[in-house]
């Protein structure tokens, strides 16, 4: 029988995922740091075990009875810690591990999750690869504030092109592969929307449905983590979120697959969709 354990399910990928598995009547399991924040969080929705990354006694009792697993790297993890997991997950016998990569990760030796996908590929364990593009919640989550607040997309993007993707998405593509692993083994997806777009056309079509005018700052890199730090965001925080953005500054991140199509059959979709769908965040 499949059990598939869900790392990240108080987060909006991971919580997705297991959504998606549930709808397929699948025995999943949350992986969580602390259960009973989570269930604060999502109430008993999920069935959740204990699994810290710093703790490598709580890796074999998260793996009890699973077999596949939808992995996750948290930013704040050290990698010698995840990649001890990784290892004790191929010593108790898991078939398949669908990890959470990020779009043209093979083109950046320097960030984890190149490492990480070495690290699977290393154990000789079955994976899938899911290389997503720029999360479309991102509008929902950590640019809210200024978009609540002053009307503007404040990231250091430049001008440049970005391929988004619905998070819902996502998740479609990640429980297919968990439960059809056969079709899937040890291949690597680049998870892209189907058309690329500036911020300034972000904030064209985000004005257009919450009828208010969106604008755009482009902010310099300097600009925009002197301003966030002074907000009180924590240094760490505002580094990973200018991270996030430079493939799109540099003109690097629009490129765009039928990967999404391929696994699922139909088209993915579209940032108008997802505004229509999550407007109430920003009114």
């Amino acid at each position: 029988m499949t059990r598939v354990l869900v790392t990240g399910v108080t987060g909006n990928v991971g919580y997705e995922v297991a959504k998606k598995l549930q709808e397929m009547f699948v025995d999943m399991v949350g992986a969580v740091r602390n259960i009973e924040a989570a269930r604060s969080k999502l109430g008993d929705e999920f069935t959740y075990v204990k699994l810290d990354y710093r703790f490598p006694e709580t890796f074999i009792p998260a793996l009890d009875g699973v077999n596949r697993i939808f992995l996750m790297f948290p930013p704040e993890t050290d990698l010698p810690h995840f990649h001890s997991f990784i290892r004790c997950a191929k010593e108790q016998g898991i078939e398949h591990i669908v990890y959470l990569s990020v779009k043209d990760v093979q083109f950046l030796p320097f960030i984890p999750h190149y490492k990480n996908e070495k690290e699977i590929t290393r154990q000789k364990i079955s994976s899938t690869f899911l290389r997503a593009g720029y999360f479309m919640q991102n509008l929902n989550m950590f640019l809210l504030d200024e978009l609540k607040t002053n009307n503007r997309i404040y990231v250091p993007a430049g001008r440049g092109e970005t391929s988004f993707i619905d998070v819902r998405d996502v998740a479609e593509v990640a429980a297919l592969t968990l439960m059809e692993e056969g079709k899937h083994r040890d291949k690597k997806y680049a998870i892209t929307g189907n058309r690329s777009l500036d911020f300034y056309d972000v904030a064209r079509v985000m004005s257009n449905i919450l009828g208010r005018t969106i604008t755009y700052s482009n902010p310099s890199i300097r600009d925009f983590k002197a301003y966030m730090v002074e907000k009180g965001l924590d240094e760490s925080y505002v580094n990973a979120v200018v991270g996030v953005h430079i493939p799109t500054k540099l003109g690097l991140a629009k490129g765009i697959t039928s990967d999404f199509k391929a696994v699922t059959g139909h088209e993915p979709g579209t940032i108008e969709k997802y505004m229509m769908d999550y407007k109430s965040y920003w009114n």
